[in-house]
């Protein structure tokens, strides 16, 4: 059976838009003005023009309001699924222990509790290959490109329709949908 490794923030969870509502809210009510360096940046420690430190204070005060109020991204529970009875997921995350046990309630909810986390993982691509992932569903282009550069298929899920990966083994996606139906036909060619 093929495996598949998923990502949480961005993939699984909408978190990653409501870390931009909470440091845009943070930006306007705390800073008083706007800091915004770059608003196609996926990760909010790169948009603003803000110090480590703030970055790190910005992130400890909102990660568990994120975590406890990201919605499952539209397509995750209907795609899933479908596809459990052809592939093994597993999750791949940079996710704390504690946000982790935020994001297994939420898992469990759904009916998708069972699945094998590996939290704390910054350096993703040694846990793929000592898994032997055949895919990962991943929001990180930076990701995508070293798994794709190790010999595992990316399906990039593009926060932005116009950001896009051109390299061999990453297949772009925009939505769950994208992702069931090339899962499908690359599925019937094994």
């Amino acid at each position: 059976m093929k495996k598949i490794a998923l990502d949480l923030d961005g993939v699984i969870f909408d978190s990653e838009n409501l870390y931009r509502v909470y440091t845009e809210i943070y930006d306007t009510d705390i800073n008083k003005k706007d800091t915004i360096i770059d608003n196609t940046q996926r990760l909010f420690q790169k948009r603003y023009n803000w110090s480590k430190e703030e970055c790190n204070k910005i992130y400890s005060e909102i990660k568990e309001d994120v975590i406890k109020n990201a919605n499952i991204v539209t397509g995750v529970e209907i795609v899933l699924k479908k596809l459990m009875d052809k592939f093994e997921f597993i999750i791949v995350t940079a996710r704390d222990d504690f946000e982790t046990e935020l994001s297994r309630e939420k898992l469990n909810q759904i009916g998708l509790g069972n699945i094998k986390i590996f939290n704390n993982e910054r350096y993703k691509i040694d846990r793929l290959i000592n898994e032997k992932v055949d895919y990962i569903i991943d929001d990180d282009a930076d990701i995508c490109a070293n798994a794709a550069d190790n010999n595992i298929y990316a399906l990039y899920l593009k926060n932005n329709a116009a950001n896009r990966i051109n390299k061999e083994k990453v297949i772009n996606v925009n939505n769950w949908g994208e992702i069931y139906k090339y899962l499908v036909f690359s599925y019937k060619k094994f």
